[in-house]
């Protein structure tokens, strides 16, 4: 693994299951799906360097995200685009994920 990003699924496993099974996050949002068009809108923006996911609730009350481009110097690029509108899980799941 050469990206400092990256990890194993079995981390992936371990990490996503410790969310899923903690009693804080009962009947909460498990994932967010966002299109690769939208991550390309923000990624192809002039100046980005990063990306960067918000936690954040909508208007019914569930777990989301806000995705935002970030600038060489760490800061958010609010004045460009800005992404959500995400498809959420439980409803929207993977079928056959070992995430979940």
């Amino acid at each position: 693994m050469s990206n400092p990003h990256e990890i194993t699924l079995a981390e992936a496993i371990t990490m996503t299951h410790a969310y899923q099974s903690d009693t804080l996050f009962t009947g909460q949002t498990v994932a967010a799906k966002i299109s690769a068009d939208a991550y390309l809108e923000i990624i192809n923006q002039h100046g980005c360097e990063a990306v960067r996911a918000y936690f954040a609730k909508n208007a019914a009350g569930e777990l989301t995200l806000v995705i935002v481009g970030v600038d060489s110097n760490g800061n958010d690029m609010t004045s460009g685009k800005i992404m959500n509108r995400t498809e959420n899980c439980p409803i929207n799941c993977s079928q056959n994920s070992p995430l979940l």
